[in-house]
């Protein structure tokens, strides 16, 4: 007698796979989309920290040019937003008053220190 898999067990071994797989892909996507949220909301953050940090200095807001160009903050023209690679979005109104976003991400602002989270 030959030993080995006959066919009726090797498909209910790739049932039980294709199973396991329908199940555990949706969990990896929310938990990707989830920590794509989280970085952006932790860059904006960031951001908004140095913006702090250069009004204290200069009185005024800046861009991530200004942040990187005064030290305050030297990878602020680096961050990206994870879901998209764009750029963060910088409207500095007037020397009080700016905004951050990631159009791409849709997670939210900071605007003048304070989140405004979607």
């Amino acid at each position: 007698m030959k030993k080995g898999f006959t066919l009726i067990e090797l498909m209910i071994v790739v049932v039980i796979i294709g199973i396991l797989a329908a199940i555990a892909i949706p969990k990896f996507s929310s938990v990707k989309d989830q920590a794509e949220e989280v970085s952006c909301k932790s860059n904006m953050r960031s951001l908004a920290t140095g913006e702090s940090m250069y009004y204290g200095i200069y009185n005024a807001f800046s861009d991530d040019a200004g942040l990187v160009a005064s030290d305050v903050m030297g990878n602020a023209d680096a961050l990206r937003c994870p879901t998209g690679e764009d750029a963060y979005n910088y409207a500095v109104v007037t020397a009080s008053h700016y905004r951050i976003d990631c159009a791409s991400s849709g997670h939210g602002s900071v605007e003048d220190g304070i989140t405004s989270w979607q």
